[in-house]
């Protein structure tokens, strides 16, 4: 793997870590954060095209988690059955009606957010070897 390859595992892991920190000041505060929307819809696009092939139209539609390394991440935290159960909580943290619902939608995000940030630090601290074609 090569270093712009770990380095995207890096920027993943804080942009994932931003959102969180997005979450708990929501969970404890009750105010939204200024970009949590915004990080939230990211999130939902790409989730919205894991599980298809991935092509690069598909991956450019999926914003600043459309990069290879993000997509692929995403899709080993997220089984493809418990997909669309998570996509419901991740919106109802944007919509939902009542404080408390909000509060246990966002604290199930914080630990969809949590694996996923482990997982893309895995990789950095652990790249894979590169491939060398033999001649």
């Amino acid at each position: 793997m090569g270093s712009e390859s770990r380095s995207r595992y890096l920027v993943f892991a804080l942009r994932i870590r931003k959102l969180t920190d997005s979450l708990i000041a929501l969970v404890e505060g009750g105010q939204y954060p200024p970009d949590l929307k915004k990080g939230l819809r990211a999130v939902l696009a790409s989730l919205a095209g894991s599980g298809e092939r991935t092509r690069v139209r598909s991956l450019k539609n999926r914003g600043s988690f459309g990069h290879y390394e993000n997509a692929l991440t995403i899709g080993e935290v997220v089984q493809a059955q418990d997909k669309a159960a998570l996509i419901q909580k991740l919106r109802t943290v944007m919509t939902a009606e009542t404080p408390g619902e909000r509060r246990t939608s966002a604290l199930q995000a914080i630990d969809f957010f949590d694996a996923l940030e482990s997982r893309a630090l895995y990789h950095y601290n652990h790249p894979a070897p590169r491939l060398v074609a033999h001649k």
